[in-house]
C-alpha cells in the first residue's frame, strides 16, 4: 500500500504523540545505554511505520502503539536483532535519559526490572503507566483476572527482590 505525504504527516504526528510510550519501553526494555535507546527506538519505529497503513481510524491510536512496542521489545529482548533502518531520533529523548540515569532511585527500580522476565516487565510497564486492567487485558491478550494475579506476583516477586538487596 503506498503512503501519501498525509499519511507521512500524521505517522510523525502519532510519533510526538506517544512519545511517552516509546520513551517508556526502551527504558524498560535495553541496558539503558544510548545506543540501546537509539536501536530500539528504531525497530518500534520501523515496525509502526511497516504496520501504519493498516491502522484503523477511530481505533485508540495509544493502545495500539503500545501493544505494538511491546511486541517488538520483547522480540528485541529475546533476538536482540537490529535492522538498519534509521527514523530521525528526537534528541531531547537524552536530556530526560540523562536525568534518570543520575537518580538512585530509577537506578534501584531499574535493577529490579532487570531481574524480572519481559513478559512480567510489559504488565508492570503498563501497569506502571496507570493503564486500566481492561486495557492491559486488550494489549496483553490474556484475561483481566490473569492479569490482577499477574501483576499480584510480579510485586511479590519485586518486594522478595527488593528485601534481598
Amino acid at each position: 500500500m503506498k503512503i501519501d505525504e498525509h499519511q507521512y504527516q500524521d505517522f510523525y504526528k502519532m510519533l510526538r504523540q506517544c512519545g511517552d510510550i516509546l520513551l517508556n519501553v526502551c527504558v524498560c526494555f535495553t541496558e539503558r545505554g544510548r545506543e540501546d535507546y537509539r536501536d530500539m527506538y528504531q525497530e518500534i519505529a520501523c515496525t509502526l511505520w511497516e504496520a501504519w497503513p493498516k491502522f484503523r481510524a477511530g481505533s485508540n491510536i495509544r493502545a495500539w502503539v503500545t501493544r505494538t512496542a511491546l511486541n517488538v521489545a520483547g522480540h528485541e529482548v529475546r533476538k536482540r536483532k537490529r535492522r538498519p533502518q534509521f527514523v530521525e531520533f528526537d534528541e531531547s529523548f537524552y536530556d530526560t535519559l540523562a536525568m534518570e540515569a543520575t537518580d538512585t532511585r530509577y537506578q534501584l527500580l531499574y535493577d529490579l526490572l532487570d531481574k524480572i522476565d519481559a513478559s512480567d516487565r510489559k504488565i508492570l510497564f503498563l501497569y506502571i503507566d496507570c493503564r486500566q486492567m481492561k486495557e492491559i487485558a486488550e494489549i496483553t491478550g490474556l484475561s483481566e483476572q490473569a492479569v490482577k494475579q499477574r501483576i499480584y506476583r510480579i510485586k511479590k516477586k519485586l518486594n522478595a527482590l527488593k528485601n534481598e538487596e
